[in-house]
């Protein structure tokens, strides 16, 4: 399961502890969840980490998702990071 959302340590927190005792492997995307704080972030975070749940990254999820170099879907997808990508 792939999470992502809004306040990181209410609704996602609460979200990935049920999809944890329920048995999912849990993905947290962390630069897709967000807090009014970076503590509350923060603090989330760790504890998603530690009750189990997967911490990644956008970036990370693409290219599992897409599991092999060289298709046209790969090379899409890198062409659009490196678009976007602030380092050069």
């Amino acid at each position: 399961m792939i999470l992502c959302g809004i306040e990181t340590h209410v609704c996602v927190l609460q979200t990935c502890v049920e999809l944890l005792e329920m048995g999912y492997v849990v993905h947290v995307v962390r630069d897709c969840v967000a807090s009014r704080s970076k503590d509350n972030k923060d603090t989330a975070i760790e504890y998603m980490r530690d009750a189990g749940a997967v911490i990644t990254t956008t970036e990370t999820v693409l290219f599992q998702v897409l599991k092999r170099a060289g298709t046209d879907n790969f090379k899409t997808i890198v062409k659009r990071i490196t678009e976007r990508s602030d380092v050069k």
